[in-house]
């Protein structure tokens, strides 16, 4: 009965159709209502990592509250929160890596080396680890890069060549995923921070 109902509130739901004039891209008559797209590259960098994680958290939170759209939500989740894992990656080893000799890197979507690079910036900083987060978001992150190591399993049903992309798994409780990347978030933050302070105490 529920999956009729929701049917039958997409058939009546108002229909848009295009008509002469649409355009996609336009400033709102009130500036105060358009957003704005940043001109300085980093700090539209920080806002696209706070973008995705919270478009993700949005896509959870709307599932939690209509169940019926779990089904689709599920991928622009785990694909919002895996870009905001590899977009903080490469903001974190940009940032910090010119101050102990290590480049940065923005031609891979590689979870995996993009930690292990990012790992190599805190070891070469000689940073401490005493709640041993490190090895926590190392799993996290090597979870996601075996899920979607190309950055397209959860944008795409099928490869460059038409074949199907495999499914890692087949039931997610996003839920989880919410409360887990918001510890992931916590511990990106609070490198970026630490790290700032050592970039600063070493000129």
């Amino acid at each position: 009965m529920a999956k009729r109902n929701t049917f039958a509130e997409i058939i009546e739901a108002p229909f848009r159709w295009p008509t002469a004039g649409d355009e996609a891209f336009l400033p709102a008559e009130n500036p105060m209502d358009d957003a704005l797209i940043e001109e300085n590259d980093f700090v539209r960098l920080t806002l696209m990592i706070e973008g995705y994680r919270q478009v993700a958290e949005l896509a959870v939170a709307k599932s939690a509250e209509d169940r019926s759209t779990r089904d689709f939500l599920v991928y622009p989740a785990i694909f919002n929160y895996r870009h905001f894992i590899e977009l903080s990656l490469k903001h974190l080893i940009a940032t910090y890596g010119v101050h102990v000799g290590v480049n940065a890197i923005w031609n891979s979507h590689d979870l995996e080396r993009l930690w292990l690079t990012f790992s190599e910036v805190l070891q070469r900083f000689g940073t401490e680890d005493p709640d041993d987060a490190d090895p926590v978001v190392a799993s996290i992150i090597a979870e996601f890069a075996k899920i979607d190591p190309r950055s397209d399993a959860y944008r795409y049903p099928k490869d460059q060549r038409g074949n199907p992309l495999p499914r890692a798994f087949t039931r997610a409780d996003l839920e989880n995923l919410a409360d887990v990347m918001k510890a992931v978030s916590g511990y990106f933050s609070g490198c970026d921070g630490y790290l700032s302070e050592l970039a600063h105490a070493t000129g």
